[in-house]
């Protein structure tokens, strides 16, 4: 994917950020927190734009959920760098709506992708459901070499055999009153360090939101390693809330 080919590409909305030190970490590198939190705001700018923002959708007590998500990264910004995020939604297929984003360095270096899958929840029922018409406005793009939706099933161990848990706080809580999808991300990464990956250059990472995680509860979280790759479930009530793996490059 080049970046002149998504800065004049109708359908496609752009967000540029610059690295500032409250959204890196102790080495200076943009978290994942922060990359997922812009890919997100930018789609929900976007929404914005189109006059199909929160205010609208939740006045028909409609909320957007991410239902999937997977991330490949060729490297993380770092302070002082400014970026740019490219997003833009497909075609909808069965209940699901994709969207792709993108980021890029000021030479027009690709430096990470992200493919999501997101549904239409009611919020009374809590439950799938269809979007009252008021969705017609949204695009339809799609780009020659775009990366593919998320797999919504991969190989994963039978047993997790590590423990960790989190308790869900009030600042990880959004406008649908349930931990933000960048906040999974972050208690993911918080166990990668707890498993050892904390020197190790993340490649990509792959998760299924399996059940809305509300505030106050506390998740109990089972891990396994298997060399560069770390597999992550967070469970409650008897039910996976989520699933997760990860793909590092070692740095041996």
């Amino acid at each position: 994917m080049r970046k002149e080919d998504l800065k004049t590409r109708e359908g496609v909305y752009a967000r540029t950020v610059t690295v500032k030190p409250d959204i890196a970490d102790a080495n200076g590198t943009m978290t994942v927190l922060a990359v997922a939190a812009n890919m997100q705001e930018a789609a929900g700018d976007q929404l914005i734009d189109l006059k199909i923002g929160f205010d609208v959708t939740s006045s028909l007590k409609l909320l957007w959920v991410v239902v999937w998500s997977e991330f490949t990264f060729i490297r993380l910004p770092k302070v002082g760098e400014t970026v740019t995020f490219y997003t833009w939604p497909g075609k909808k297929v069965h209940w699901f709506y994709p969207r792709r984003a993108y980021v890029f360095d000021e030479n027009g270096n690709e430096l990470i992708h992200a493919s999501y899958l997101w549904m239409l929840m009611d919020a009374d029922t809590r439950k799938v459901t269809e979007d009252k018409g008021v969705l017609g406005v949204l695009p339809v793009v799609s780009i020659e070499g775009e990366c593919k939706i998320p797999p919504m099933k991969i190989p994963f161990p039978e047993e997790l055999k590590e423990r960790s848990s989190r308790t869900v706080m009030e600042d990880e809580i959004d406008n649908n009153r349930h931990l933000n999808n960048a906040h999974y991300l972050n208690w993911i990464m918080q166990i990668a360090e707890e498993a050892g990956f904390a020197t190790d250059q993340l490649q990509s990472l792959w998760i299924n939101y399996k059940k809305e995680i509300l505030p106050g509860d506390t998740v109990r979280i089972a891990y396994e390693r298997s060399d560069s790759e770390l597999f992550v479930s967070g469970d409650g009530d008897g039910e996976h809330h989520f699933v997760a793996k990860l793909l590092f490059s070692l740095d041996k």
